[in-house]
């Protein structure tokens, strides 16, 4: 770690050597500089976003295509995602970004039937209540499950920071913990629900608590809000778009002025009050007055090293809190089968495997079922998801070890017969970051020891959010903040 003296130093030896800077576009007062590295969603949102404030955006990506794990497939007539399948209208900001980037018309919604999901109990599938009379009747949960959920409003609130385990069990009680809230949580970050903190992972479900001392009541209070507003109002329904999510990806990134440069492992990143960010590839250096880093929290240890600091243990210890926060392997599974192969009608979104059922594979989605037109009509496309928290068996086999298991623990649930007419494996060998207990702190900490930096920015699924919706909001909120900041500085 180099001190402040010595970084400068160095840093003003590269005057005269900085590659591409971006210019400020016509009518920018400020002519404000960024540079954001990484071109996944995060990262070319941030772009993008920032670029609609009037900045001038340069993205460097170290793969060879943008999108990060938002990447769409056609094979054989059929379309398939390789990682998030869809998305939900309901963030703000995710209607701004679709309607400025000129995509209204290329909206599909999902089907009704995508509305039903389905969670494997016993080998079987039982189809999720919709309604409060079908919950009543409903075989997923024992009748003592279900009475144990009405003594939910009268459960106290907890003084300490919990696991989603704790808090779930201590608020509804085991069975609804073991056949739903385990399930869903696996579903959104592949990961062990007696490990994540119940304030980063589901910040919502704890603010139920909070707010209204009952996730009951505070439903209810929910739905009359909702229902007393007025103006404007997000659908909630399921979207993706006529050529998959990576045509989102693929749309904002050749709407930026400067082209995302593909194929750019960034090196190294320093900092001096003369030239602001220097940020190096290779023979070549960038430099910006504001950098946004919208990477895995591994690689932001890594580009932090070079960074001037005032208290080098304070840095030392962001960096192995960046290293701490677990990405677990997932590998998705695309398959199509001729209709006459599948015994179940495949009516839904898809179905969830919980943790009791002891299967390797977390859940499997009903894409040709979901979206129109992304299978020919005699056949039906599945994708598996195996491996996370739970799954560390599964992601020690090969590709078509992989495959073999997951055709034989899906075959009681969905009476598969014989194999797919093909098959496709997306590994992702760091998939969804683990908001884990202290996981706020942990971020705290963070922003703490790089708070003396201005113009440094972090923006990631590790932190805020892991939906695409969350990505989105907050590349928003941060594009907003940059103009509010500079503002302020005029």
């Amino acid at each position: 770690m180099q001190d402040t003296d010595t970084h400068n130093t160095a840093t003003n030896s590269l005057e005269g050597m900085a590659g591409p800077i971006p210019q400020a576009p016509k009518g920018h007062s400020g002519g404000q500089q960024v540079i954001v590295i990484g071109a996944g969603i995060s990262g070319l949102c941030s772009a993008w976003f920032l670029q609609q404030q009037g900045y001038d955006v340069l993205v460097l990506e170290a793969s060879a295509s943008v999108g990060g794990n938002l990447q769409t497939v056609q094979r054989d007539g059929c379309q398939f995602e390789r990682g998030p399948n869809s998305f939900i209208n309901n963030r703000q900001a995710m209607a701004d970004l679709i309607k400025g980037a000129g995509l209204e018309e290329e909206i599909v919604l999902a089907n009704a039937a995508a509305h039903r999901r389905y969670i494997g109990k016993h080998g079987k599938l039982i189809a999720l209540p919709s309604k409060p009379l079908e919950a009543i009747t409903s075989k997923i949960l024992p009748w003592a499950g279900k009475l144990r959920v009405a003594k939910e409003p009268f459960v106290g609130q907890s003084a300490g920071e919990e696991t989603i385990a704790q808090f779930a069990t201590r608020r509804l009680g085991k069975d609804v913990f073991d056949w739903l809230i385990d399930p869903f949580i696996s579903g959104i970050y592949a990961g062990d629900p007696s490990k994540l903190s119940i304030q980063a992972a589901a910040p919502k479900l704890f603010a139920l608590e909070q707010q209204h001392g009952s996730l009951i009541k505070g439903a209810w209070a929910q739905i009359k809000a909702r229902r007393a507003a007025t103006g404007p109002k997000l659908d909630g329904a399921m979207m993706s778009f006529k050529l998959g999510l990576h045509q989102l990806m693929r749309t904002l990134a050749d709407q930026l002025l400067n082209p995302v440069q593909l194929n750019t492992q960034v090196e190294s990143v320093s900092y001096s009050q003369d030239y602001g960010y220097m940020v190096r590839s290779g023979d070549t250096i960038w430099q910006a007055e504001k950098l946004v880093m919208a990477v895995p929290a591994a690689q932001v240890a890594r580009l932090i090293e070079d960074l001037p600091t005032p208290n080098e243990p304070q840095l030392m210890a962001a960096q192995k809190q960046l290293r701490s926060i677990e990405y677990p392997a997932v590998a998705t599974i695309s398959m199509a089968f001729e209709k006459g192969q599948i015994q179940h009608p495949l009516d839904g979104f898809g179905a969830l495997i919980p943790s009791k059922e002891n299967k390797q594979t977390l859940g499997v989605l009903f894409p040709s079922s979901i979206f129109p037109d992304r299978a020919s009509a005699n056949q039906h496309i599945l994708t598996v998801f195996v491996g996370g928290g739970r799954g560390h068996q599964a992601m020690q086999l090969s590709a078509d070890e992989r495959l073999a298991l997951v055709l034989d623990e899906l075959h009681s649930y969905l009476g598969i017969d014989g194999q797919p007419l093909w098959s496709e494996e997306s590994y992702w060998p760091a998939a969804i970051p683990q908001y884990t207990l202290g996981h706020l702190q942990k971020v705290a900490e963070i922003d703490q020891a790089l708070a003396h930096l201005p113009g440094l920015y972090l923006r990631s699924n590790w932190r805020d959010g892991v939906a695409l919706g969350d990505c989105v909001e907050q590349s928003q909120v941060l594009a907003l903040q940059i103009v509010d900041e500079d503002v302020e500085d005029k």
